[in-house]
């Protein structure tokens, strides 16, 4: 599937410099070889995770800035600032990305949700619908959807709801992508 673009390239470390179009052509190979070997159920396929489900993950279940609380500190994530010890967290700037799961997970088991490297989500970059929406799917923005943050970032650009868009061709040492096994998606 390719080479290793990431400017920390490592065994346990995230893939990162990859941009959006690369993350959704990585999807697409893997849904193809893992089809072919039986192991994708019918109707569903890896990709990116859309923004909700990128969010519904992260939080796991709660409903605070951090889905290990209120407050996110330098020994909760890999990350460069904690504004809640206003505090460095001991990493320069040209740190890098750290191995993958080197922080405490958050209640359903995943890891690196804040901090470490951003992540890609499916959707276009968009403005809030206004009222309730139901698993939202936003198609046909220029840009695409990063969540989480990543090593570079002040814990409040890790939040759970914090969100930024970026070309879909862009790349950058502190993005990368989370793959998900989910239902099919028809824009």
């Amino acid at each position: 599937m390719g080479s290793n673009p990431s400017d920390f390239p490592g065994a346990n470390r995230p893939v990162e410099r990859v941009s959006w179009s690369d993350a959704v052509a990585y999807c697409q190979a893997l849904t193809a070889q893992e089809s072919a070997l039986g192991n994708v159920p019918a109707g569903y396929e890896y990709r990116l995770p859309t923004e909700a489900e990128w969010e519904h993950a992260c939080r796991a279940g709660i409903t605070t800035e951090f889905n290990l609380g209120s407050t996110l500190f330098c020994d909760d994530a890999w990350i460069f600032f904690s504004q809640h010890s206003n505090s460095f967290c001991g990493i320069a700037i040209d740190f890098g990305s750290t191995d993958v799961g080197s922080f405490p997970p958050n209640l359903w088991g995943l890891v690196d949700m804040h901090g470490n490297v951003s992540e890609w989500c499916l959707d276009s970059f968009a403005s809030y619908p206004v009222g309730p929406v139901t698993d939202p799917f936003v198609t046909g923005g220029p840009a695409r959807v990063q969540r989480g943050g990543g090593w570079q970032s002040p814990s409040y650009v890790c939040r759970s709801a914090s969100r930024v868009g970026n070309a879909p061709g862009s790349t950058n040492a502190t993005v990368g992508f989370r793959v998900v096994l989910a239902p099919i998606l028809v824009p």
